[in-house]
């Protein structure tokens, strides 16, 4: 009990500097588990070393779990396609760019397997926080990002059995796969038939959800013990068995205090399991970090373009995914137990878990994003179209209303310009035949090449309230209508009051447009026989 106090203590002390710092509290419990094993060698605490064991796998049980949770398979509903081009390429191109840089700096074909392995997918649990704080669950790239983590976590638990059974050769390897997947497909059947069935006809509190995901974590954990699988696997699978919306739900909010619990024991217990690095390992650890950021970044804006996703959608999903996963530590950990791995391997590969998980807040910066979409290569071909237009309707960002918006304006006659700062967005409308204008809709330089002065109704569905502000100083002594798109009610105020109309959301942007153009943009038809 004194050994268990004293890592609640590191752990308390490590989350009040995060707070008071504000800075991830991940690297400092990992810092914070460093101290007491350097303590640990003075004789100054003692600590056994089946406890550290213990934490650590109970810790990531329960936190694979819990990422299990999150992964419900209908959110990428509609995106299968564009899911499973992008996981694939991501998984399988960024573990060979591992595996030889592995080789080349001198490691082992086995290493050099696990370290590849260990970079190829990203971490649930940063990404899924993060998505969650911007409130970006349910957009449309925040759901490839989810469906890309589903997929990723299921490649790398089938090649973590491999690995884990590659010794006793290729009959052990394809019966351990067989288990896990038969195991998978169990969880699969629960998800689809049996949460539906208890949710319907079952009325549980709180307590009983909690017992119940807990009786479900233990069932799963303890088949996969019996297939003489890694119990991780069936913690994993158990978690996606109860995704299914609205059990997950339901989950989740109890689940939380729990795994921020054992999150802060596991982190600490695996800083005590650490070596300390030497200054080669530091070195390479470096240089796997710069391999998986500019590969990852570069390869998914690439991909997520080519599926039908917009530049910055496209940038956003690549910095977003531009980590290694709570699944890189349970891999290193199981080649640690087999002996396939060295302790101090492990400890390179949760340096470079860290290490990413710690930037991921930093490179998924709004302003980082608008940076890499503007190097993007330029298509302007369609900018002089703009020239001498008047009394026609601007679009300031496309956005998702933007394609209801322009087929409206279409089929009423009425001459248009869209003006959208992502590339791909004007690449597809150079090839549909609308003018365009790449640029941002808050510079004064592109609202002059649009013409917006001259236009009679300018539509502003810019991600920013802020940025529409401007086009409103802009056009203030115009005779110009201008919409504008706001997210909360006191911005409805502040554009009034600024001489627009505010519209409420994007869908609903959508239809009080297309309602305005009913009324004072009539069908060309209508107009010529008024």
């Amino acid at each position: 009990m004194t050994a268990l106090a004293i890592l609640l203590l590191a752990a308390a002390i490590a989350f009040g500097l995060s707070k008071f710092f504000r800075l991830p509290a991940i690297p400092l419990l990992l810092l914070s588990g460093a101290g007491l094993n350097a303590l640990a060698g003075y004789q100054a605490v003692e600590i056994p070393a089946e406890l550290i064991s213990e934490m650590i796998e109970i810790g990531l049980a329960v936190l694979v779990f819990t990422a299990g949770v999150e992964l419900s398979p209908r959110r990428m509903r509609g995106r299968s396609r564009a899911v499973t081009i992008l996981a694939v390429s991501q998984f399988f191109t960024l573990g060979m760019c591992g595996v030889l840089t592995a080789v080349f700096l001198g490691y082992g074909w086995t290493t050099a397997l696990y370290l590849g392995c260990a970079l190829s997918a990203s971490s649930t649990l940063v990404v899924v926080r993060h998505l969650q704080q911007r409130r970006q669950m349910f957009e449309p790239y925040g759901r490839l990002v989810l469906g890309v983590l589903l997929l990723q976590d299921i490649f790398i638990v089938i090649i973590m059995v491999a690995l884990l059974k590659s010794p006793e050769g290729w009959l052990a390897i394809c019966n351990a796969v067989a288990n896990a997947i038969a195991l998978g497909f169990l969880a699969v059947a629960f998800h689809r038939w049996m949460v539906p069935f208890v949710v319907k006809r079952l009325k549980l509190d709180d307590e009983e959800l909690m017992l119940g995901a807990l009786a479900i974590l233990f069932a799963f954990s303890s088949m996969a013990y019996l297939l003489e699988l890694p119990f991780l696997v069936g913690a994993f699978v158990g978690g996606f068995a109860i995704s299914a919306f609205p059990m997950n739900g339901l989950v989740r909010g109890m689940l939380g205090s729990l795994s921020g619990f054992f999150l802060a024991l596991f982190f600490i217990s695996a800083g005590i399991f650490l070596t300390m690095p030497d200054w080669g390992m530091v070195g390479h650890s470096l240089i796997f970090i710069a391999v998986l950021i500019v590969v990852t970044v570069l390869l998914v804006a690439i991909v997520a373009e080519v599926v039908g996703y917009s530049s910055r959608a496209a940038v956003e999903t690549g910095l977003l995914l531009s980590q290694t996963s709570e699944f890189s530590l349970l891999l290193a950990l199981t080649g640690v137990a087999s002996g396939q791995i060295t302790p101090e391997l492990f400890s390179m590969i949760a340096l470079i878990t860290v290490s990413t998980m710690a930037l991921t807040p930093l490179l998924s910066r709004e302003s980082v994003a608008l940076r890499l979409v503007k190097w993007h290569p330029r298509y302007r071909k369609g900018e002089s179209a703009c020239a001498a237009m008047k009394d026609h309707a601007v679009l300031l960002g496309y956005g998702r209303a933007g394609p209801r918006t322009v087929r409206s304006l279409k089929e009423r006659g009425v001459a248009m310009v869209v003006v959208d700062e992502d590339a791909g967005v004007i690449r597809q409308l150079i090839t549909q035949g609308i003018p365009c204008v790449q640029g941002d809709g808050s510079d004064l330089r592109t609202l002059d090449r649009a013409h917006c002065r001259e236009a009679k109704v300018v539509f502003c569905s810019m991600r920013r309230t802020r940025d529409a502000q401007v086009a409103l100083d802009y056009l203030k002594d115009a005779p110009v209508q201008v919409l504008v798109r706001v997210f909360e009610t006191f911005e409805e105020d502040q554009v009034r009051q600024a001489g627009g109309q505010p519209v409420q959301t994007a869908y609903a942007a959508a239809s009080q447009f297309l309602e305005w153009t009913e009324v004072n943009l009539p069908r060309e038809k209508d107009a010529s026989r008024a």
